[in-house]
């Protein structure tokens, strides 16, 4: 859930969640990157082993999740598929395929792969009643009708601070090596600390609790039997 506090995804969640392109019908959120096509590269045996909890799907969806709830709506059910393009022999998924379906009748897409060959691919994009909002790195940008527009920020990302080179060594290494994770992660846990000594915080983003981690991991259990048995599966709220 520290990606709440990234300043674009916060931006963009707060745009959709403001009216700003009416009611969402649509989300588009897809990531490919050739990582695992190198049959150099190198992952921890876990990552590698399905039976241990590894693969891309625990690996990064997760995140995406996180973002749909939060900026869509509860998720009610999924479609999925995941697969293995990677040479590296794994047992766990390295790509998936996701369809969702949302309370109120919405409807995402999401796709990622780690093994893609070829170029790097990103792209968040929210469909309303009156428009669009979408990503362009850290920028929220929008058009509704009158042409494409950016949202001013209301937070300043502190610049990214990747870790020590001498640390980086394997592929998944290089997966954490940016260091675009630090600022949310830091706003984060600042917030946790508050909510610890009884201190008010803000709620926009809405501060993550324990509930959210159970309903992500719910979906991720009903895209795996999805993918498992081929079919639409129920998100369990209980």
């Amino acid at each position: 859930t520290e990606f709440r506090y990234g300043a674009g995804q916060s931006l963009l969640t707060q745009t959709v969640q403001q009216g700003v392109i009416g009611t969402p019908s649509f989300g588009l959120f897809l990531l490919q990157m050739p990582s695992l096509n190198d049959p150099q590269a190198e992952v921890p045996d876990w990552w590698r082993d399905a039976g241990q909890g590894g693969g891309w799907l625990g690996a990064h969806a997760t995140h995406v999740i996180d973002q749909v709830r939060l900026t869509m709506g509860e998720i009610e059910s999924v479609t999925a598929t995941l697969s293995t393009l990677s040479p590296l022999g794994m047992t766990a998924d390295d790509t998936y395929t996701v369809q969702l379906r949302l309370a109120g009748g919405a409807t995402a897409l999401l796709h990622s792969s780690c093994a893609a060959p070829g170029q790097f691919v990103a792209t968040t994009k929210v469909i309303g009643s009156t428009g669009a909002a979408w990503l362009q790195g850290d920028q929220v940008w929008v058009d509704d009708g009158s042409g494409p527009r950016q949202v001013a920020p209301v937070m300043t990302a502190a610049p990214p601070n990747p870790p020590p080179s001498e640390l980086l060594h394997t592929t998944y290494d290089m997966w954490h090596s940016m260091g675009i994770d630090l600022d949310p992660y830091t706003r984060l846990y600042g917030v946790l600390r508050d909510r610890i000594l009884g201190l008010a915080v803000a709620d926009d983003p809405r501060p993550p609790t324990f509930a959210d981690g159970v309903a992500n991991q719910a979906v991720l259990d009903a895209i795996r039997e999805s993918a498992a048995t081929q079919s639409w599966r129920g998100v369990s709220h209980g």
